[in-house]
C-alpha cells in the first residue's frame, strides 16, 4: 500500500457521513423545536417510499475548485501529481418531502437551512491508515444561489417531480494524496572555484594556501539529534595542537622541502620542518607530497620552533634548508587560542556552564595577557586581573585559562563565547545560557 500525506480526507463519504451526523444531533435534540428526524445522504427519490418526513442532503456534483488546484500547502511549493493533493467543491442537495404533511416538510427544511447558516465553517478529525494521530481538516459551508430553470434541470435529472429544495456548496475538501517521497540529505559540504584555471607553477616549488578544518557541535545538537558542524578555514586559522595542510605545487624538491614561518616583520623567519608530521590515513601515507606538506601545529605556546609562537598572523613558506637559498612565495596564516571542550564531548551541545558563584571559566592555550577579549555574540566584556572579578568582566591566567562573568540586564537568551587574542578569533567552541 501507497504511504499517504498527513492531510486530506481519504474519501468524500468522510465528509458527508460528518454533515449528516452534525445535523441529526441539532435536529433531534439542540434545535428550539427538536424533530425527530433522521437526515439521509441519499437522493431524494431513493427514500420517497418511506413513511413520515424525510430530510436528504445528497451530494450531486463535484467540481476542482479552480483558486486551490495549483496553491502550495504545509509551507512548501506546489507538488507534482500524484503527490499535490485535489482541491474539491462538493455540491449538496437539501430537500425535504412528507407525503401529506406539508408544515413539517418546511419545519424539517427550516431546521436544516438554520443549522448549516450558524455553522458556516465545519471541522472534524480524519484518521488515515498509517498516520499515527487524527488529521483536522476544516472547510466551508456555503449556500448557493441557483434559478429556478438550473433548478428544474436538476429534478428533471432525478425523475421525481419538484419539491422545496436548496442547495450547499462545500470547499475546499482536499482528497488525501500520496505521501511525498523524501528529499535529498541536505549539503553538509559545499566548495566554489571561481573562474578556475592552470597556474604557470614556479618549477622550484610555490605555495598557494593554508587550509583547517574546523570541527564543532552546533548547540542545538543532542545525543539523539547529532549537528556536528565543519568549516573550512583558508587562509587558515589554526588552534594550538591542531593539524592543517599547506598547499601548493612542486613541494616535494630540493629547493622546498622546509617549511618556514616568518614572523609579522616580514624578516624573521622559522624553519618549523619539525611541524611536518605523517599522515595516518593510509591512503596518504607520506606528509609531503608535490602538492600538500602535512603540519601539526605544537601544543604549547612558547619559544619557536619547538613550540607555537602566540596567536597572531604570520605567513607560511617553503623553501631549501639553507639560510639566504631558495624560498618560495608566502602565504597568510593565523595562531589562535585553543579553546578546550573536552567537558562536552560531541554530540554533546558545547553549553558551558557557571560555578556556584555564577562564573565561568574557560581552559586551552594561548590566553596571553593584555591581549586577550572575550565577547557574548557583540557584547564585550572589560579585563579585570585583580580579584574580586565583577559582572561584565573576565580576567586571564596565563596562558591556559580565562574567567568571566556576564553582564547584568542583558536580555535573556543563548548568547556565544568568542574568545580574541592579538587581533585572532578562535573558532567556535562554546555558548552559554543567560
Amino acid at each position: 500500500m501507497a504511504t499517504l500525506a498527513p492531510l486530506g480526507v481519504l474519501d468524500l463519504s468522510f465528509v458527508t457521513q460528518t454533515l449528516l451526523g452534525m445535523l441529526g444531533n441539532y435536529m433531534n435534540t439542540a434545535a428550539p423545536v427538536p424533530m425527530a428526524i433522521i437526515p439521509s445522504g441519499s437522493m431524494p427519490d431513493a427514500v420517497r417510499h418511506e413513511s413520515g418526513t424525510q430530510l436528504t442532503f445528497s451530494l450531486f456534483h463535484v467540481a476542482e475548485d479552480k483558486f486551490q488546484r495549483n496553491s502550495p500547502l504545509l509551507n512548501s511549493r506546489a507538488q507534482t501529481l500524484p503527490f499535490q493533493p485535489m482541491a474539491l467543491d462538493l455540491y449538496y442537495l437539501l430537500t425535504a418531502f412528507s407525503q401529506k404533511n406539508w408544515q413539517e416538510e418546511q419545519q424539517a427544511m427550516t431546521l436544516a437551512m438554520q443549522f448549516f447558516y450558524q455553522t458556516p465553517i465545519i471541522t472534524m478529525a480524519v484518521t488515515l491508515p498509517g498516520i499515527p494521530s487524527a488529521v483536522n481538516e476544516e472547510f466551508t459551508l456555503t449556500m448557493e444561489i441557483e434559478t429556478s430553470d438550473e433548478m428544474a434541470r436538476l429534478w428533471q435529472a432525478i425523475t421525481f417531480p419538484f419539491r422545496l429544495s436548496v442547495v450547499y456548496k462545500v470547499s475546499v475538501v482536499l482528497l488525501t494524496p500520496l505521501a511525498t517521497p523524501t528529499l535529498a540529505p541536505l549539503v553538509k559540504r559545499l566548495q566554489f572555484a571561481a573562474d578556475p584555471t592552470l597556474f604557470p607553477y614556479s618549477q622550484s616549488g610555490q605555495v598557494i594556501g593554508a587550509v583547517w578544518t574546523a570541527s564543532f557541535a552546533s548547540p542545538l545538537s543532542s545525543v539523539a539529534s547529532p549537528q556536528p558542524v565543519n568549516i573550512d578555514y583558508s587562509p587558515a586559522v589554526v588552534p594550538y595542537g591542531q593539524r592543517f595542510f599547506l598547499y601548493g605545487a612542486y613541494l616535494n624538491l630540493p629547493t622546498s622541502s622546509n617549511v618556514f614561518l616568518l614572523m609579522p616583520d616580514g624578516v624573521t623567519e622559522y624553519n618549523v620542518s619539525g611541524w611536518m608530521t605523517t599522515e595516518v590515513d593510509p591512503v596518504n601515507p607520506h606528509f609531503q607530497t608535490s602538492s600538500r606538506i602535512t603540519l601539526d601545529l605544537p601544543a604549547s605556546l612558547g619559544a619557536l620552533p619547538v613550540d607555537a609562537p602566540p596567536p597572531g598572523i604570520y605567513q607560511l613558506l617553503a623553501g631549501s634548508p639553507s639560510p639566504g637559498t631558495n624560498r618560495t612565495n608566502a602565504v597568510p596564516f593565523s595562531v589562535a587560542a585553543w579553546i578546550n571542550t573536552s567537558a562536552v564531548p560531541l554530540p554533546n551541545p558545547p553549553i558551558l556552564l557557571p560555578d556556584a558563584t555564577g562564573t565561568y571559566t574557560l581552559k586551552g592555550e594561548g590566553f596571553v595577557l593584555g591581549q586577550t577579549e572575550i565577547l557574548l555574540d557583540t557584547i564585550a566584556l572589560s579585563n579585570n586581573q585583580i580579584p574580586p572579578l565583577l559582572d561584565g568582566q573576565f580576567a586571564v591566567v596565563p596562558t591556559q585559562q580565562a574567567t568571566f562573568r556576564p553582564p547584568t540586564g542583558i536580555p535573556t537568551g543563548r548568547y556565544t563565547v568568542r574568545v580574541r587574542v592579538n587581533g585572532v578569533e578562535s573558532p567556535p567552541s562554546w555558548w552559554i545560557n543567560v
